[in-house]
Parts: structure tokens; C-alpha cells; sequence
């Protein structure tokens, strides 16, 4: 289904800012992109995939929102810079911040997974929400106006999984960053929080049969017996970066469908 808009005469409720979304190419990052849209922002994405990227770009465009495509690798700090840059150069500011991009490696108990994939693995999520962060506040502190930045954290920040521990390591440093900065900038009214998601059907859950036997152990961890949308994080991550959740420093909000409460 096309994504739709406000009508001129509905304030949104992030009307005026503008808003990056790393990631935007496809799954949550996709379906975050469209609601800050919807609700009237302007929005700046990046990914490494042109192509998806302006995928989600004609999706907004369409349905009379504003975004633009930058296309960066997260883990590389003169490329996250520039799209610091490349998004003031072409809204004037930067309001709101959502740090999704980030991509499992290492599928194995401890003792069975490589280096390599370690390395991999920090570097797509850990370094490029450092990267982010540190780009993101110096330009919000040069503006003075604060500004709001979630982080994806994912449930695993909160829980371990069997046979996945860099992810499971590199969501756990997330929450972690996302709570020392917000330590550092509160005073600044920059709000750094982290949203949990759960198990969501996007691109990289691809694979994932919520009726086979081999994920009946995880499926019976869902209170809400199923699976999430994408659209589902979004409304959560507009909530959290809109001026209706002032006094929210350092949180991280689970959109899990009660996981990590059972």
C-alpha cells in the first residue's frame, strides 16, 4: 500500500524538522523514513544500495512528503560526516536522527565464530552508531537547539539468543552508547534513546517461517503470538522523536510483543 500524508490543514507531528534515517533503503529503516514523512518532516536517508534507497524516495515523494537519498557506508567517518553535511546543506538543520543501518554476521556458539565475523559485526553496528551519534550531536550542538536521536537497538540489547553472540554483544554496546550520550547531552536537550524492536518481517528476517518447528521455542517467547511489521516500530520511533516525549533521555522502549517481559 502507497504511503499517504498529512493534508496541508493536519499539523504533523514533526512538522518543520528535518529528520535522517540510516537504513532507509528497505525494512524498518524504510517504514521509519515514510512516517517522519508523514508527519511532515523532511526527510534525508543513506544506504550503500542507490537503487533501494530512491525506492523509498519515489514512495514519499509519490505521496507528496520530502526526502532525498545519500548514498554512504555508516562505518566509514568522512562518509557519515558528509551525510551530516549533505543533510543541512539541504534542509538547514537537523532536528531528528534514526540510527538503523546494521547487519548481522556469525551465526554459531562462541567458540565456533571467527574473528572475522567479529569484526564485521562491530563494525556495522557499533562503529556506525558511534559515528552517527558524534556527527549528529556536534551538529545539533552547533545549531543549540537540541534535537532527538533513537538508536535501533533491538530486543537482543535486553536478552541473549542462542548461537548469535556478536549480534547479540554489538545490540547490548548500542543500549550502551545510546545511555552515555544521553548522559552527556541532556543538559544540551539533545534526547538519545533506543528503540527494542522484536522479531519484524523485513528483508533481513526474510528466511524466517514463524509456523516451522525450528522457531516454535522462539514463537512461544511471543506473547502476542505473532510476528511485528515494520510500520509497527515506526509509529513507536515517531513517538519518540517528536516534542511529546521531552522528559525521555537514555531510554530504551521495547516494541517486542511482550519477548522480554516473559
Amino acid at each position: 500500500m502507497a504511503p499517504q500524508m498529512r493534508q496541508e490543514s493536519e499539523m504533523g507531528q514533526l512538522e518543520g524538522k528535518a529528520a535522517l534515517v540510516t537504513g532507509g533503503g528497505s525494512g524498518i529503516g524504510q517504514a521509519v523514513a515514510i512516517a517522519f514523512a508523514r508527519e511532515g518532516a523532511k526527510v534525508m536517508i543513506c544506504g550503500r544500495r542507490e537503487e533501494a534507497g530512491m525506492e523509498t524516495v519515489g514512495m514519499i515523494e509519490k505521496a507528496g512528503g520530502t526526502c532525498k537519498f545519500f548514498q554512504c557506508d555508516v562505518t566509514q567517518a568522512d562518509q557519515v560526516e558528509a551525510l551530516v553535511a549533505e543533510t543541512v546543506k539541504a534542509y538547514g538543520q537537523l532536528d531528528v536522527a534514526f540510527n538503523n543501518a546494521g547487519v548481522y554476521f556469525g551465526i554459531g556458539q562462541v567458540a565456533d565464530l571467527t574473528e572475522e565475523d567479529c569484526v564485521k559485526s562491530f563494525d556495522s553496528n557499533i562503529r556506525s552508531t558511534f559515528l552517527c551519534l558524534k556527527y549528529e550531536i556536534q551538529q545539533m550542538l552547533k545549531q543549540g537547539k537540541g534535537g532527538s536521536i533513537i538508536n535501533n537497538a533491538s530486543a537482543q540489547s535486553h536478552l541473549a539468543l542462542g548461537y548469535s553472540a556478536h549480534y547479540t554483544c554489538a545490540k547490548h554496546a548500542i543500549l550502551g552508547y545510546t545511555r552515555a550520550a544521553a548522559v552527556d547531552y541532556a543538559k544540551d536537550n539533545i534526547r538519545v534513546n533506543a528503540v527494542a524492536p522484536g522479531v519484524v518481517l523485513t528483508p533481513m528476517m526474510a528466511g524466517f517461517d514463524p509456523d516451522a518447528p525450528e522457531n516454535a521455542t522462539l514463537m512461544s517467547r511471543l506473547p502476542a503470538g505473532r510476528v511485528a511489521t515494520p510500520d509497527e516500530i515506526a509509529g513507536t520511533v515517531v513517538f519518540m522523536a517528536s516534542d511529546a516525549a521531552p522528559y525521555m533521555h537514555g531510554a530504551s522502549v521495547a516494541v517486542d510483543g511482550g519477548w522480554t517481559a516473559h
